[in-house]
């Protein structure tokens, strides 16, 4: 699975708020259509190696909420301005991504960011297959409703997000995650709850 839209890679203060005023064109376009807006989510941050070492900050934050569009914001080194912090806690907005309450914890506390409605695709997986309290990863959940791979090299994940400016491997694999996440909760949206179906099969069954 590869995000083939546009990146919009941004890392200064002035970059990444202009970044927001075009991702907030394009939601305020699908509100016109839509009352619930979904946002593909997720951040990447400089891995430790030494036991107890401090854990290093976000670094990059990465958001879709289409196919054509992908926004992946270098907040390292310009933090998180007023417009795109007012876009992460507002609550008509839903945040989707597996273990997405993590991230959302990691901002607060490196940012003191209050993202807002949270969807964790592992669980939503689980109402929507009627699997059993499965811890699913994005890759697993990508392979299983698209039969796709979402590779996950270690080089590039386990890779310094800190850099000056990312390279275009390392943008290309946080707008793919930030794709997936938001592809997937359509997926899934798009199929009835288990409880819902198990139940109609016993409507039809009697």
């Amino acid at each position: 699975m590869n995000f083939g839209g546009c990146i919009v890679y941004s890392r200064t203060l002035a970059e990444v708020e202009s970044a927001t005023v075009q991702l907030l064109k394009i939601i305020e376009a699908k509100r016109q259509s839509t009352d619930c807006i979904s946002m593909g989510f997720d951040i990447e941050w400089r891995p430790i190696f030494k036991r107890g070492e401090v854990p290093r900050k976000a670094a990059v934050m990465q958001i879709c909420v289409d196919s054509a569009y992908c926004f992946v914001m270098h907040i390292f080194h310009s933090g998180i301005p007023p417009l795109l912090q007012s876009l992460l806690e507002d609550d008509t907005l839903v945040k989707v991504g597996v273990c997405i309450a993590n991230d959302a914890k990691k901002i607060l506390y490196d940012y003191n960011v209050h993202i807002r409605v949270l969807e964790d695709l592992s669980g939503l997986a689980n109402r929507k297959l009627g699997e059993y309290a499965k811890k699913w990863s994005l890759s697993s959940l990508a392979e299983m409703l698209t039969s796709k791979q979402l590779e996950k090299p270690n080089n590039i994940r386990m890779g310094n997000w800190e850099a000056d400016e990312l390279s275009t491997t390392q943008v290309k694999y946080a707008a793919t995650d930030a794709y997936a996440s938001w592809y997937l909760y359509q997926v899934l949206q798009s199929f009835p709850d288990a409880t819902e179906t198990l139940h109609e099969t016993k409507k039809s069954d009697s």
